[in-house]
């Protein structure tokens, strides 16, 4: 009897070993969705050549969406364009274009509310993207996300221009941006903030098939530009640019949308490939069906960026330094054709 009873000791403690061993486990091996940190690469949607779409979404917080809710705030890896891959414009107004000297005030008195986000352009791609590029579960797991942005000023070019007395950029508060959109452009506030990893103009350049190009942000420039709204530089500066792409400084515009992911939504998280500190999942949402597509693995890659402060600095350092050699020569022609004439009396 006693030698049955040690035994249903040592099975008991076995057991409860095993069981505790169990939850050590479980507790150690965290859900994939759970493991997911800002920096990393999640892939779901449909990837598409043609408009640049490669399904990757970098996190810029795995924890909180843009307005502080559970959730994670996401951005496209790379820039988008068209169906057909064409540059996309904030809003088609025509070829009225902008300037230091007509700003188009006449334009936009006549149309308010040219730089909102509602109604834009943009905001009815965004629709048709969602649309065509991702599923109906995937669709279902993005927050719809309504959204007041205050007012901002960020560093401009660090001198005075027409309109930018202060060498600053200002932008206007626009309240109801963003009204249950599932898909959206970043604002200037989100696109300067470090702490979703954009501190420095390097961090925000993204390519578009695989070279740097400017992209569309939904903040309203004050009225000095009245038809400018925030803008992100090919080399990674945040400025304002005309809403149809149509100023002195001339390129091709895209989109980099941005969502609000409900985790909850995540059916499976699979590891693709881990380099420098960076996950790149695999995302299957709930109620959908599994996501076998294939996506690029390798990150991209950004080279030298431009500091266009520093270079403008320079350019009128040496612009006055020109000047300023100029007018000395000038001065000494006179003094010396004035002296060569006393003499000749």
């Amino acid at each position: 009897m006693t030698g049955f009873a040690g035994c249903l000791r040592r099975v008991a403690i076995l057991l409860l070993t095993a069981v505790f061993l169990g939850a050590g486990l479980a507790r150690a091996e965290e859900p994939a969705p759970a493991q997911i940190k800002a920096g990393d690469v999640l892939c779901f949607g449909e990837p598409d050549e043609a408009s640049g779409f490669d399904g990757r979404w970098l996190v810029l917080d795995a924890e909180r969406t843009n307005t502080g809710e559970e959730g994670m705030f996401l951005v496209s890896l790379s820039l988008v364009g068209g169906d057909g891959g064409e540059p996309l414009r904030f809003r088609e107004i025509g070829d009225v274009s902008v300037s230091f000297t007509d700003r188009g005030e006449r334009y936009a008195e006549a149309h308010p509310g040219v730089t909102a986000y509602q109604g834009s352009d943009l905001q009815r791609w965004a629709e048709h993207f969602m649309e065509t590029r991702l599923s109906e579960a995937e669709r279902r797991a993005l927050i719809p996300t309504t959204k007041s942005d205050e007012a901002i000023v960020i560093p401009g070019l660090g001198v005075s221009l027409p309109g930018a007395a202060t060498g600053t950029v200002d932008f206007d508060p626009a309240e109801g941006v963003l009204a249950g959109d599932r898909l959206f452009p970043l604002s200037v506030a989100e696109a300067t903030n470090a702490a979703y990893g954009f501190g420095d103009a390097h961090a925000r350049v993204a390519l578009y098939k695989g070279t740097a190009a400017g992209y569309w942000l939904r903040s309203p420039h004050i009225p000095t530009f009245p038809l400018d709204v925030g803008f992100v530089f090919p080399f990674g500066a945040v400025m304002d640019y005309p809403v149809n792409a149509r100023s002195l400084y001339a390129m091709d515009t895209y989109a980099r949308p941005a969502c609000n992911l409900d985790p909850s939504h995540i059916a499976e998280a699979e590891r693709l490939a881990d380099a420098d500190g960076v996950t790149i999942w695999r995302l299957s949402m709930r109620d959908g069906e599994p996501n076998s597509r294939t996506y690029r693995l390798d990150l991209p890659e950004v080279g030298e960026v431009m500091d266009l402060a520093a270079t403008f600095r320079r350019a009128l350092w040496i612009g006055g330094a020109v000047i300023a050699a100029l007018l000395g020569l000038i001065v000494w022609l006179i003094v010396r054709a004035v002296r060569k004439r006393r003499r000749a009396r």
